[in-house]
């Protein structure tokens, strides 16, 4: 069995290994992501590394063990601090010499459940090297990324909605008029999984993420999601709108196809609020004629040659 400071190329049994460029991990600070000359030393050819306090690594995991996998050079940080669910560990990246994929921190006593872990670069100018972890053969990555975005579009807006994700603060909305960016963000701190975007313009097209933010820092971005308001169609063909009252009674209202429309959706419960009533202008007399809802029993709807 392997331990702190050996070299390991691969997963022991009961482990299985998670690379560095996995969705469900984030960073935060200044970071590279190199594909370096000796990538073939590196798990899955990549790494992360950074020379800059306070750079990080956010993740959470079902299982109860956790190992580390970075380098160990001469150059290495030797303060990094490994946070599990609050309690915190530091190990170091140092040696004399280097080596690839090695075992840098390990924990295999953790209570079989969901984890928090940040990992954090504590010393200035020193490389923190990051090439993967290794979790339990029967656990998994839990994502941290906000899913299913959609966009709706509008007139002048367009809506966004999306899957939540456990224990985060709030979320950022982000949008660009290209498609993979550069995004800019256009909302922070909301609390909810939706968001009306009404400074858009009618006919552009609009590409958005969202980022959810934790006590960790911020998840990678999103799916991208993307929608083009326009203005509605008007329609000023005239009807003949007839509506039957609970008492039997009529009510006629010459009206364009557009109120139609309009009256419609509202007896579907698409802006019915308040006193449940529907605002006519009467033609005959020039007067404003309300319906109530309840009231309604039936209506027709004839063309007018």
């Amino acid at each position: 069995m392997a331990t702190v400071g050996e070299q390991l190329t691969a997963p022991e049994e009961g482990w299985q290994r998670i690379d560095d460029a996995n969705e469900n991990i984030s960073y935060t600070g200044v970071w590279n992501n190199n594909n370096p000359s000796d990538a073939s030393e590196t798990y899955n050819k990549t790494i992360h590394s950074s020379t800059k306090i306070n750079a990080g690594v956010s993740f959470r995991f079902y299982g109860q063990k956790l190992r580390i996998i970075g380098v160990y050079n001469y150059a290495d940080s030797t303060k990094i601090q490994v946070n599990i669910d609050g309690t915190e560990y530091l190990y170091s990246d140092y040696a004399a010499s280097r080596t690839h994929q090695v075992l840098v921190f390990e924990n295999s006593d953790l209570e079989l459940k969901s984890h928090s872990v940040t990992i954090t670069n504590l010393q200035d100018g020193k490389y923190f090297t990051f090439d993967a972890i290794d979790i339990d053969d029967t656990g998994y990555m839990i994502s941290l990324n906000p899913t299913n975005l959609t966009a709706t579009a509008g007139d002048s807006q367009v809506t966004l909605s999306w899957t939540a994700v456990d224990g985060v603060t709030s979320y950022t909305v982000k949008r660009s008029t290209t498609s993979g960016g550069t995004y800019t963000t256009i909302a922070s701190d909301v609390t909810d999984t939706s968001y009306v975007d009404t400074s858009v313009t009618n006919g552009i097209t609009y590409y958005y993420v969202v980022v959810a933010v934790t006590a960790d820092g911020e998840s990678n971005n999103s799916n991208e999601a993307s929608a083009t308001p326009v203005a509605p169609i008007v329609d000023d063909s005239k009807v003949l709108l007839r509506i039957t009252m609970n008492d039997s009674s009529e009510r006629e209202y010459k009206v364009t196809q557009t109120e139609v429309n309009k009256f419609i959706q509202w007896i579907n419960g698409v802006g019915r609020t308040g006193d449940y009533c529907y605002k006519f202008d009467d033609v005959i007399d020039d007067s404003i004629e309300y319906l109530i809802f309840e009231k309604i029993i039936s209506f027709k709807v004839f063309e007018l040659k």
